[in-house]
């Protein structure tokens, strides 16, 4: 092996890596769970190890320089190959574990449930799931697989669609001592729960009301809240149908009205770009997809653009 030359030390060029891909200082202090001037420091450091600046800083934010440019190009297939190698040796280490992780709420509410036919499935596996709603770095944080809710943008990596989803309002059957709103006008008068991301505005707007966003009651940051919240009678949900399937089914929640709204978000199975699955992720990979294929399908209607509607909320 040929003997590298000097280098930056390498948390300095990890630092810089992420800055160059995500285009700015603070998605990068965001993705590697450091402060803005951290990330600015180390910058200005490595900068005057090397002698030559890396990006242009102006009031509106940082853009690389020509020689940035090159190097963020090298230092990003360093990294990535680095990555890849590793999670070879691990999975070559350890081909009875796997990581797997994805949003708690899903986690919970989907997952869960269903895992122990894939346990049962494969006896004697290390399976770990890492519940988050932060997107994991594969290589820094040791994951075989992503199981994320998003538009399928996801640069560098292998996605997949797993299943789309649709919005549906449900509610406990003894809510309200059993008198449920009769048309969606009613709910005015109704106490409604929210989650972080989820819009009543778009339900309403599917339904023909020109409703703005509620903004009193009870709101949580996590779609399975919402559906306990649902369960204890505290009010009328807006909820996944992913989330929510089993409760219908077993008559815990009802489905108030049958309009729904398909979601132009959807869960994707997502794993490192260009690094080849092992056994158990591929039959994980199999297994998965045959649960999702057995989900209950989403509504026809063409879906509303939460995106817009996101940017008219606030």
């Amino acid at each position: 092996m040929e003997t590298p030359g000097r280098l930056p030390p390498l948390g300095a060029l990890k630092v810089f890596e992420a800055a160059a891909r995500l285009g700015g200082f603070s998605p990068a202090a965001r993705e590697l769970h450091v402060t803005h001037s951290a990330v600015s420091h180390q910058i200005r450091a490595l900068e005057e190890q090397l002698g030559f600046a890396l990006f242009h800083r102006n009031g509106r934010g940082v853009q690389l320089t020509p020689a940035g440019l090159e190097l963020a190009a090298q230092v990003n297939a360093a990294f990535l190959d680095l990555g890849r190698t590793l999670t070879r040796l691990a999975q070559r280490a350890n081909p009875r574990r796997l990581t797997v992780t994805t949003m708690p709420s899903f986690a919970a509410r989907w997952l869960g449930p269903r895992i122990g036919g894939f346990i049962e499935q494969e006896p004697g596996i290390e399976l770990n799931i890492l519940t988050t709603s932060a997107v994991l770095d594969f290589a820094r944080d040791g994951v075989d697989v992503a199981i994320r809710f998003g538009f399928g943008d996801y640069p560098g990596q292998d996605a997949a669609l797993l299943m789309r989803d649709e919005m549906l309002v449900v509610a406990a059957p003894a809510l309200v001592e059993g008198r449920l709103p009769m048309a969606p006008e009613a709910l005015r008068d109704c106490a409604l729960l929210r989650s972080d991301g989820e819009f009543w505005r778009a339900w309403f707007a599917r339904v023909g009301l020109d409703w703005p966003e509620p903004r009193g009651g009870l709101f949580f940051n996590d779609s399975a809240l919402v559906l306990e919240a649902a369960l204890a009678g505290r009010g009328i949900a807006l909820s996944r149908r992913s989330l929510c399937q089993r409760e219908l089914d077993d008559g815990r929640l009802i489905q108030v009205f049958r309009e729904t709204l398909p979601n132009t978000r959807a869960y994707w199975y997502v794993t490192p770009g260009g690094v080849q699955a092992s056994a158990l992720a591929l039959r994980f990979r199999a297994w998965l997809f045959a649960e999702a294929a057995a989900c209950p399908p989403v509504g026809d209607g063409p879906p509303i653009d939460d995106k817009a509607l996101e940017r008219c909320v606030h």
